[in-house]
């Protein structure tokens, strides 16, 4: 690519002032050496039909010889005088030889005129239209002298008007080939422009898509602050952002240069020069690129760059309004910045603040995921070290209450009555810790199924049966709904009971005394769906996605609430199963909470 951006600092912003080389391909020098091997040649066939005697001091043949010679000398000697190499040196000595020619041949009817008008096309290779005609009119008057300095012009009256006539045709032809070569050279300035402003934009679009590929900041500002180093050579660039505060620049990334030496670089928001750097809208050039060199010296001072660095850009990194920092770019020597490479810089300015922000955004988001993995490594560990701590007083108290429910016999009623209450409640303790220990197994991925073939109707209802000192209690009625033959379905048998187990004892805490629970199991074409209906208050609509949540509680004025795990193991379970579990509610008309499991391969019905 720094090969494309030099031929197009060379040839597509070429400003060629008169008297300049034109900056053509090595080619033409090439072209310009065979035109005067053909000149020759044809200065030997106008030889053959030139009768003329008159003032030949010097036989053309000979003179033919000698200027072949010349030609091989001049050859040899370029490849030693670096002089000679370039070309319009060369054109002038081939002036010298072609008048000494013309002098010693004949004068106005010498063919070695013919070098003239070849030394006249050889000139327009290299200027422009102007220069081309004033070197035409020099070769022209030294002709003309040359012609005069032969006797054979003073013998004939006619020799002034051939040699104007010869004048003319080497001023037409000197201005027919510089206007010809200069609509070739502007066309291939414009080709050449466009060329390179193609493969500019190619290697641009290649950027912005590695940009927009990656989401490290750190790379991210690497890529930005390469890119004018590849794209326009520049020798150095830096990237300062604005800090939190929003009142003072960092630099963070650069190239060229140690970017560890400007760790401690500031640069204040509020002064005039960093101000306007940020409020533009549009990269410009700055007009004292020493107040750059001072703010960053530093880092200019580790390369000995300080006092070379000639040409600055300033590029605004702005979202919308909002300026996020300043890519600046600068060159050791003076450059016109042209409007391609302003556009340049103004397309990679807001490209990169674009893939700046989204960097920043993933680095916080990735943070915060980080925070949030910890605590939830710290809750589980929490949870897991009290639940485990928990067990061993509980089993304690357990084992107590169980001695004392022994000895009820000899115990008054209120004793009794005591003994039960402290073995619900510890009961209820030990299943709170029980689901503690299992969502935090299920998180860590440690439960594993021991599928097999079973009919759900038993599991179910042992479940019911399990839960019927509740249900009795409250005097609630639960109704069961079977098909008349059912699928076998693979599952884990203790599984699929522990969750049916919370969600009718969920059921259970929130019908009313006296209410009534329905159970439903029907097949569908691949799994068998349980359903569970109680007639409690329902379930808000906007809390229905939750309530499978860990720790989740719906809200009850009743006063009615656990610690929100019930559901969430049920949850865990089923779809470890491959099954699906979900709510229906309406509030005031009661819930549904269905769950499906995958019907077993084989093909048995009870």
């Amino acid at each position: 690519m720094a090969d494309i951006v030099r031929r197009r600092d060379k040839v597509g912003n070429a400003r060629v002032r008169p008297g300049h080389w034109l900056p053509l391909s090595p080619g033409i020098d090439r072209q310009v050496l065979l035109l005067r091997w053909l000149a020759l040649l044809l200065v030997l066939i106008l030889h053959v039909f030139d009768r003329s005697t008159a003032g030949v001091l010097f036989a053309v043949p000979l003179m033919a010889l000698i200027v072949v010679g010349y030609n091989g000398l001049l050859l040899l000697l370029m490849r030693y005088v670096r002089w000679l190499r370039r070309p319009l040196n060369y054109l002038a000595l081939d002036t010298v030889a072609a008048t000494l020619a013309v002098t010693l041949t004949g004068g106005y009817h010498s063919s070695f005129f013919v070098l003239y008008v070849f030394i006249a096309i050889g000139a327009a290779f290299y200027l422009e239209l102007v220069p081309t005609i004033v070197v035409a009119l020099g070769i022209g008057l030294i002709y003309v002298a040359a012609c005069y300095v032969n006797p054979a012009s003073l013998q004939l009256p006619y020799a002034p008007y051939i040699m104007a006539a010869k004048l003319l045709l080497l001023l037409v032809v000197a201005v027919l080939c510089a206007l010809l070569l200069e609509q070739l050279r502007r066309e291939h300035r414009e080709t050449e422009r466009e060329r390179a402003l193609a493969l500019q934009l190619t290697a641009l679009n290649k950027l912005f898509q590695q940009l927009s590929m990656t989401l490290d900041l750190d790379a991210t500002l690497r890529m930005v602050a390469n890119a004018p180093m590849t794209l326009l050579e520049a020798d150095l660039t830096s990237i300062a952002l604005l800090e939190e505060d929003g009142h003072h620049l960092s630099v963070v990334a650069a190239a060229g240069v140690d970017v560890t030496l400007g760790d401690d670089q500031r640069w204040s928001a509020d002064r005039a020069f960093v101000s306007s750097m940020l409020s533009s809208d549009q990269p410009f050039v700055l007009s004292d690129p020493t107040q750059y060199m001072r703010m960053l010296s530093p880092l200019l001072a580790s390369r000995q760059a300080a006092t070379v660095v000639k040409s600055v850009a300033s590029v605004p990194l702005l979202l919308g309004d909002c300026p996020l920092g300043v890519l600046v770019v600068a060159f050791e020597k003076p450059r016109g910045f042209s409007q391609e490479d302003m556009a340049f810089l103004h397309a990679l300015g807001q490209e990169a603040a674009l893939a700046i922000r989204n960097a920043r955004l993933y680095e916080r988001e990735r943070e915060q995921v980080a925070r949030l993995r910890t605590l939830d490594e710290l809750q589980e560990s929490f949870v897991s070290a009290v639940s485990h701590e928990l067990r061993t007083p509980l089993t304690c108290i357990k084992t107590s209450v169980e001695l004392l429910h022994a000895t009820r016999d000899t115990l008054s009623e209120a004793q009794v009555e005591l003994i039960d209450t402290m073995g619900h409640h510890v009961d209820r303790l030990e299943a709170l810790v029980n689901d503690l220990l299992e969502s935090t197994r299920l998180e860590a991925d440690q439960v594993t199924l021991s599928r097999q073939p079973t009919n759900l109707r038993p599991l179910v209802e042992h479940a019911v049966e399990s839960l019927r000192p509740l249900t009795d209690r409250k005097r609630q009625t639960v109704y069961l709904h079977w098909p008349d033959t059912l699928a076998l379905v693979d599952v884990d048998r203790r599984r699929i009971e522990q969750v049916l187990t919370n969600i009718l004892s969920n059921a259970s805490k929130f019908t009313p005394k006296q209410g009534q629970i329905d159970i439903s199991v029907r097949e569908t074409p691949a799994s068998v769906q349980v359903c569970i209906t109680d007639n409690g208050p329902g379930i808000p609509k906007e809390e229905q996605s939750r309530v499978f949540e860990k720790f989740y509680v719906v809200t009850d004025n009743r006063g009615l609430s656990g610690i929100g795990l019930g559901l969430y193991i049920a949850r865990q379970l089923i779809e470890l199963h491959g099954g699906r579990i979900w709510v229906e509610s309406q509030v005031g008309e009661g819930s549904t909470f269905c769950f499906t499991v995958p019907k077993t391969t084989r093909e048995k019905r009870r």
